[in-house]
């Protein structure tokens, strides 16, 4: 047993009184609507005159301005994070603790406002939303709950000398978070920094920057000091490299796509005049995700497990299944079911802030290259629902079912993060799981069957991160399923672990003679 954690709960969003109090979250938001944020830096409010504009991608509203991070305030950011760095990181962990454990409070207490901002701007629906802060308090109780066993250090054999082996800070990080999770990401990484004793510069994603700020403020009320957690928004091309490069940074924390994963692996790999330190690079970079269904599995319950994994939250997930590999004799009945799973979704489609199982996608730049893969898809196959787009007030993309596609095809091998499925049909079970590891990244997967022998094969041989059996490929839950990919979908840091925690730690080894 994992002593002293528990999984948060999420809301209950068919009571009245939950229902009641989002929409006076709303009416809230309304309010502030148009505001501007500054930039948080040694605990000092920087506004600048470059802003960044956050839409909601529902309505294309106006919902603030975030102030944007030059490269001389990304310096000053980092020169605070690395003067705190000096007290926080011989503060006792106990008192981590505490201000961690005061974060959480204060994140539940603040949940219907929270929840709010990030329907507002990320898209989600209020189950989403919540179920975002829910992980978020998770990430917070698991990595209090780990480090305070870390900190005991190592056990070792007993000798003569005094020995002990402890788990030190490492120094200054950038925290990359994606706009999709706007919530748990940037606070998975605050988290983590700040319970290990260390700082952290954090740049959120252009498209959320708002609900990333609203973290950061009880940050501070949670009594985390000056400097420890710092808030830059900001272009890449301005600031991406040059942060990632600087030579006091000491680890980089990223989520995102495989290309920015790999240019900040490049770059932190280059040793900056006055560097001291190999960096640490812990990357999370998407997936194309697959769903085998063998001839012996339910037909319903995957058609059911493959809609909600590919078409929730738009597909926006880097865990989305986006290729169902289905055996040739199920097949048929399998893309039928999937339709049906579709078509009900599309039904419940609503815009603004409903609570419906599908909205926008998150921005113009991804709605025109999600529907750029929808008329390919259009020469690679047969959309048998679907495929059908509007930018008119938000943006919106219908579930879009494709089948008969081939294995080497565009959009069964290209990330799409869109509610795009790709239905290809197979032969044997070995094939599907050849089709299936054919992919250059290696997140989440899942197999229906009911056949023992498939599944003990593909234990050993479906090569992803997370792996499900039947049941879907998204919605892992901390310290349940502890979630990280293989090749190019990162590097497999199992998030709400406490390997994930040694990730921003050294291990220092102390020996004392005692008869001198």
């Amino acid at each position: 047993m994992l002593k002293g954690f528990k999984n948060a709960a999420e809301l209950d969003f068919s009571l009245e009184e939950n229902k009641k109090k989002m929409e006076e979250a709303f009416q809230q938001i309304d309010a502030e609507k148009g505001s501007v944020y500054p930039l948080i830096i040694g605990g000092e409010r920087i506004e600048t005159e470059k802003k960044i504009t956050s839409l909601s991608p529902a309505t294309k509203e106006v919902l603030g301005y975030a102030c944007s991070c030059s490269k001389e305030l990304a310096e000053k950011a980092i020169l605070a994070a690395n003067e705190a760095f000096k007290t926080w990181s011989v503060t006792p962990v106990e008192e981590r603790i505490r201000c961690l454990r005061r974060l959480a409070v204060l994140l539940d207490e603040n949940r219907f406002i929270i929840d709010a901002w990030n329907v507002e701007e990320s898209g989600k629906n209020w189950g989403e939303a919540d179920g975002e802060l829910c992980e978020q308090l998770d990430f917070i109780n698991s990595y209090v709950m780990h480090m305070a066993e870390l900190d005991k250090g190592l056990e070792l054999v007993p000798t003569d000398e005094y020995t002990k082996c402890i788990y030190i800070p490492i120094g200054v990080g950038v925290a990359v978070p994606p706009w999709n999770f706007p919530l748990s990401l940037i606070g998975g990484m605050v988290a983590a920094a700040v319970v290990t004793g260390n700082t952290i510069v954090c740049k959120p994603s252009s498209d959320t920057p708002i609900v990333a700020y609203k973290f950061i403020e009880l940050c501070e009320k949670a009594g985390i000091p000056a400097g420890v957690v710092n808030y830059i928004p900001g272009s890449g091309s301005e600031i991406g490299d040059y942060i990632v490069e600087h030579p006091l940074t000491r680890f980089i924390n990223f989520t995102g796509s495989k290309a920015v994963g790999c240019r900040i692996n490049e770059h932190a790999a280059k040793i900056s005049e006055g560097q001291k330190w190999i960096k640490r690079v812990v990357a999370e970079m998407g997936g194309k995700n697959a769903i085998i269904v063998d001839s012996t599995a339910n037909i319903k319950k995957a058609a059911k497990g493959i809609a909600n994994a590919a078409f929730s939250f738009q597909g926006q997930k880097c865990s989305a299944c986006s290729r169902a590999i289905v055996m040739s004799d199920v097949y048929d009945e399998l893309v039928d079911a999937v339709v049906e799973e579709a078509k009900a979704l599309k039904e419940a489609q609503a815009s603004g802030r409903s609570n419906a199982p599908m909205g926008p996608v998150i921005n113009q730049a991804s709605f025109d290259r999600i529907k750029g893969y929808i008329e390919v898809a259009r020469g690679e196959g047969n959309i048998v629902f679907g495929g059908t787009y509007s930018d008119a007030e938000g943006y919106y993309i219908d579930p879009t079912v494709v089948r008969d596609i081939k294995r080497d095809a565009r959009i069964a091998n290209e990330e799409i993060f869109g509610p795009v499925l790709a239905v290809i049909k197979v032969d044997s079970f070995d094939e599907a799981l050849d089709i299936a590891n054919q992919t250059e990244y290696g997140l989440t997967g899942s197999v229906y069957s009911e056949t023992r022998e498939n599944i003990m094969k593909a234990k050993v041989q479906f090569q992803v991160g997370n792996l499900y059996f039947n049941r879907k490929s998204t919605a892992a839950v901390v310290l349940q399923h502890p979630f990280g990919g293989f090749n190019m979908s990162g590097t497999d840091a199992k998030t709400g672990t406490s390997d994930y925690l040694t990730n921003f730690l050294n291990l220092k080894s102390i020996t004392e003679d005692l008869m001198s």
